[in-house]
């Protein structure tokens, strides 16, 4: 096993194996991101995390991402500091009700429940890659937070959902290289 838990004063958090700088903490609102398929055509796999027990399957990336922004408006964890915005009026109706693969309750003063331990839900890996993401901030309509790259214990810092994606592609060239050596 790649990533340990380890007990904090504070928290619970992952930590990379013989790097004790590198700990991913334990919170609501990480996303454990397991690529299957991984080429410039399709990007596919599965998304777990604590709220469900089953996985969450996308087919493009694009579709990921906006699973776990329907996560983030369903658990109002991080807070969005803009509004979203669409050209169709039932999306923007649809903001707060979550897809029917994304179990959690819709915010209206109930209490979101874990589903799954999160011990779990960082054991899942992707046939071809598995990355943690925290998203810690919502702002400026866009993501900030980290993202840890499990297969290679390497974490890095983004400031928007662009630069996550151009991580997460620059780790497949990492690892084309790689594989070709």
């Amino acid at each position: 096993m790649i990533c340990e838990i380890t007990e904090y004063e504070r928290k619970g958090s992952v930590r990379v194996r013989d790097q004790e700088e590198r700990r991913v903490w334990h919170s609501s609102n990480m996303v454990n991101l397991c690529l299957d398929t991984w080429n410039e055509k399709v990007q596919s796999g599965k998304l777990y995390h604590i709220y469900t027990g089953e996985p969450v399957e996308f087919s493009s990336l694009f579709e990921a991402v906006n699973r776990m922004e329907e996560l983030y408006d369903a658990i109002s964890f991080p807070q969005a500091s803009t509004n979203l915005r669409s050209f169709q009026v039932e999306r923007r109706i649809k903001a707060y009700e979550t897809g029917p693969d994304i179990c959690v309750l819709k915010p209206n003063g109930k209490e979101i429940k874990e589903v799954e331990k999160f011990n779990k839900v960082i054991e899942h890996r992707g046939a071809q890659a598995t990355f943690l993401i925290r998203v810690m901030y919502r702002q400026h309509s866009s993501w900030q937070g980290e993202v840890t790259w499990v297969d290679r214990q390497k974490k890095e810092y983004f400031r928007s959902a662009l630069e996550l994606i151009r991580l997460l592609n620059s780790a497949f060239d990492t690892k084309g290289k790689k594989d070709a050596e």
